[in-house]
């Protein structure tokens, strides 16, 4: 083990002090938008949207797009659920694709929510096909278009199938490391250099019934031994459960025993991104360890790497535009959000309109904060006369509050507060939404929808 691994192993040892994760470890926004949605008045309609998007397109060189596509998970309980979903998922992308240039391309295509990985081959080739009629999506290989799936829905035949499709990104879900799931996760990988496509990202749920130390040591040691490019630790149980394969005993995660506690699931946090450290991966923040020769960790030092709703991505300087029920678009300084309940969602379509139900405009403050904010999350590295050049103010005199706020946190070692910028340390990557909350304004500790690493 280099030196410098080993300082930083030693330094994320550190904040296995109890005492300290739970005087910093807090509900706090995730960040992958600013403002957080609890702020979104329903003030803003869809006529606001189709201004923004009309002015958009006439920017002197319009921002390429990015497409958030939705699929919950309950439309199984219903007789031909997904079937009509699908099909009011549809009318809405040819609604909104009457509103952007055919020149402005699609160059990142996440599809989002519980219910996306389950989809249908036939399904998933009749959404892009949508997409394709109604807008341009981009081809060449620096595209990103992503698929979350469980290990037992993905073969090479069926890699082969979605990358004719498009994709040539996925996220699987992996619950446990037996014979035959690496033998699968061999194959796909193989499958996916042949193809000259990214390996997959796997995410390996930490609060999963259970999940014990040495159970996940074990897994752990198993997965590197595969070397996958991507590793995500998260909190939550993964997004295709119903979907995964049954253990050994024929069990499911519901039969396996308890749920980790809070403390238990730092453990299994800190234990992960300790032996991935270890093995030359880089933690990027929020429990995502990249190898170091992937494409993350030079646009994170140069800060390039943006959080978003779905983790970290290269395309910030985008549009947004969200489709399915509950989708949130950006486009230019304004948030919007879809109807969240199906039958509003579907209302608004029958009507003709778009599905969008609230909105939020950034004002100047906003814009200042959500810069600084963008930074914590993807670089983690604040350098003042970047926000002072581009927002005109004094960055020490504009944000004295937080940064005597910051002085704790930089006393138990989460914080760099340097002379002419903060820079996260690796502990604080763990928490870089708690940090950045100190520059969110408008944070009520007393709305309790937020996230916490642990």
């Amino acid at each position: 083990m280099s030196l410098d691994i080993l300082a930083l192993v030693i330094e994320m040892t550190r904040f296995l002090n109890p005492v300290l994760l739970g005087k910093h470890d807090r509900p706090a926004p995730d960040y992958g938008i600013f403002p957080s949605l609890v702020r979104f008045p329903a003030k803003l309609t869809a006529d606001d949207y189709r201004l923004a998007a009309h002015g958009s397109n006439e920017d002197p060189i319009p921002k390429p797009l990015t497409a958030h596509v939705h699929v919950p998970a309950r439309l199984g309980h219903e007789v031909n659920g997904a079937a009509r979903y699908l099909s009011y998922l549809k009318h809405e992308i040819a609604l909104q694709g009457s509103l952007f240039d055919v020149d402005r391309c699609i160059e990142q295509l996440v599809l989002t929510g519980n219910g996306a990985g389950c989809l249908g081959d036939d399904q998933l080739a009749g959404l892009m096909t949508e997409l394709r009629r109604h807008f341009g999506l981009k081809r060449s290989r620096d595209r990103d278009f992503s698929l979350r799936t469980g290990p037992n829905r993905l073969s090479p035949q069926r890699l082969a199938d979605l990358i004719a499709l498009g994709f040539n990104r996925f996220n699987i879900d992996i619950r446990d490391a037996g014979a035959a799931a690496i033998e699968r996760l061999v194959e796909i990988q193989a499958a996916s250099r042949h193809a000259y496509l990214h390996p997959p990202t796997l995410e390996l749920a930490l609060r999963l019934p259970g999940r014990t130390p040495a159970g996940f040591s074990a897994l752990l040691e198993r997965l590197v031994c595969l070397r996958p490019e991507r590793i995500t630790l998260s909190r939550d149980v993964g997004h295709c459960t119903a979907d995964w394969p049954r253990g050994s005993g024929g069990s499911v995660p519901g039969d396996l025993g308890g749920t980790p506690e809070r403390s238990e699931t730092l453990a299994l946090l800190v234990q992960g991104i300790e032996r991935l450290v270890a093995e030359g991966y880089v933690h990027t923040g929020m429990g995502r360890l990249v190898l170091s020769s992937d494409t993350l960790v030079a646009a994170q030092r140069r800060g390039w790497s943006q959080r978003c709703l779905e983790g970290y991505h290269l395309h910030g300087d985008s549009d947004c535009i969200g489709f399915g029920v509950g989708a949130i678009s950006h486009v230019a300084d304004g948030y919007y959000q879809n109807g969240r309940k199906l039958p509003d969602y579907y209302a608004r379509l029958d009507a003709g309109e778009l599905a969008i139900c609230r909105g939020y405009e950034l004002n100047a403050d906003d814009r200042v904060r959500r810069d600084v904010i963008q930074r914590l999350m993807g670089s983690g590295d604040v350098p003042y006369t970047a926000i002072e050049k581009r927002h005109r103010i004094v960055f020490r005199n504009y944000f004295a509050p937080e940064l005597l706020v910051l002085q704790e946190m930089a006393g138990d070692g989460l914080v760099d507060i340097r002379r002419d910028r903060i820079a996260l340390t690796p502990p604080g990557r763990l928490l870089p939404n708690r940090l950045a909350m100190v520059f969110d304004g408008a944070f009520s500790e007393s709305k309790p929808r937020y996230l916490q690493m642990v």
